[in-house]
């Protein structure tokens, strides 16, 4: 079970800081969105390019040789950045700003 905490931030003029905390998490969700859809991008011309099924990679069914070596490392690191970004945009979505 996840608990739930609280985060505060004290502030003189809140009416001015709630916005912009509000904006600056908008954006970070606009950058992580659009850095996903590049790296998912990139993940479909490799796999594409390689023929190679991503799921299979990732369970080590494929075979790494000298002439795909350096193009597959690339792709399973694009696959966890892929991740991590997924689970960052999780946990920006996942914020409530009480006021």
């Amino acid at each position: 079970m996840v608990s739930i905490q609280t985060i505060s931030i004290k502030s003189s003029s809140p009416e001015k800081v709630i916005p912009l905390i509000v904006n600056a998490l908008d954006r970070e969700k606009r950058i992580i969105t659009d850095s996903l859809k590049m790296t998912r991008e990139k993940i479909n011309s490799l796999s594409k390019s390689l023929s190679v099924d991503v799921d299979k990679l990732m369970d080590g069914k494929v075979e790494h040789t000298e002439a795909n070596d350096m193009k597959l490392i690339e792709l399973e690191g694009e696959l966890k950045i892929l991740r991590h970004l997924e689970d960052e945009l999780k946990e920006l979505e996942s914020l409530e700003i009480c006021r």
